[in-house]
């Protein structure tokens, strides 16, 4: 039967002018009606454009989105659930009011819904989407619904970030992150939409959420207004380790002589190892690791907290004999150099291949 079925649709839809869905399906029975759309799910993940907008006929002759409609209305969980799923796949968004007031209980149903209007294209897919996701004390989504609300952000930003401009600070910690994770791929369409959140996240009491803010800040090195509402000098006194690494690595995603001053400046007086090596492997990316960096006065041992390791300058050590970023430069660049010969191996261990196969 599925096979008899799946060879009538391709010829409908590939071999005539019209596909002419609705004679066909009131020919069929009860279960080749049933089969046929277990084959129609299959071809509209498949296909695209012109193909999909005529299998949505065949959806429409089935009476799939009129019973889709009726189960966000009055089915369960599961109904309203796989009802969402066939209307994206329709590209059939039902009413604004119907999807408010049944799919916000859960995240997964406010994604799902969201994602109806995203598929359907609809002009309200920015505004109806970000209301649908972000209204009345969200929760953290599944990776589902953070692509969602990064899709329906980038159809128009403007709703998205004037919604976390008035309530980011009243969201879990972990939406933050997410809502800073599509700030962090949306970069150049927003415009001049409203990132004084971003910035003021770099205070948040997370820290988790203080280093999302410098991840999404690195896509940004195009923003001067944005750039300078950033207070760099206040990166040496970020108390997370990991929170100053992602600043370093966002002041080396911008790149300019500024940015990378204020980098070297923090990064090569930083107490912590591992922040240190991240400081000097994003300068080495930016200089090479031939570069050196410049020479700086040793701290005084007043300066030093008080789990920092002793460096030469403190205790009596010589400040002549202070390298700057000390072994973490030398570690950065090493790496570096062993990347590029591994790189260089690898383009001409291809060519040599291409040599003897040619």
């Amino acid at each position: 039967m599925r096979a008899a079925l799946r060879g009538e649709l391709l010829d409908r839809l590939y071999g005539r002018d019209e596909p002419a869905w609705d004679a066909w399906v009131a020919g069929l029975s009860a279960a080749e009606r049933d089969e046929l759309e277990s084959v129609l799910d299959v071809y509209l993940r498949e296909l695209d454009g012109r193909d999909a907008e005529q299998l949505a006929g065949l959806g429409r002759a089935l009476g799939i989105g009129e019973r889709s409609r009726r189960h966000v209305a009055d089915g369960g969980y599961w109904d309203r659930s796989h009802a969402l799923v066939w209307l994206a796949l329709l590209r059939d968004a039902p009413d604004r009011d119907l999807l408010r007031t049944r799919c916000t209980e859960t995240p997964r149903e406010r994604a799902a819904a969201a994602r109806v209007l995203y598929a359907a294209g609809t002009d309200d897919c920015a505004t109806t989407g970000v209301d649908l996701l972000l209204r009345d004390d969200p929760e953290p989504f599944s990776v589902f619904g953070v692509d969602t609300l990064y899709r329906v952000a980038e159809r128009d930003p403007n709703p998205f970030f004037e919604r976390a401009a008035t309530d980011f600070a009243a969201w879990p910690p972990a939406l933050q992150r997410q809502a800073l994770l599509v700030v962090r791929h949306l970069t150049t369409v927003v415009g001049g939409a409203d990132l004084s959140w971003v910035v003021a996240a770099l205070s948040n009491p997370d820290p988790s959420v203080r280093a999302a803010a410098w991840r999404a800040l690195g896509a940004y090195g195009w923003n001067r207004r944005l750039r300078d509402a950033v207070d760099l000098d206040a990166i040496q006194a970020e108390p997370a380790p990991a929170v100053r690494a992602d600043a370093y690595r966002a002041l080396g995603a911008w790149g300019d002589a500024a940015a990378l001053g204020a980098l070297e400046a923090a990064g090569t007086i930083d107490p912590d190892p591992r922040a240190q090596v991240a400081a000097a492997e994003t300068l080495v990316a930016q200089r090479g690791p031939d570069a050196a960096p410049a020479a700086i006065d040793p701290p005084r041992a007043t300066d030093r907290t008080a789990d920092a390791p002793v460096r030469p300058g403190d205790g009596g050590v010589p400040a002549t004999e202070w390298p700057p970023f000390g072994v973490a430069w030398d570690w950065a660049a090493e790496h570096a150099r062993f990347d590029r010969l591994a790189r260089d191996i690898s383009r001409d261990r291809e060519r040599l291949y291409d040599e003897v196969r040619g």
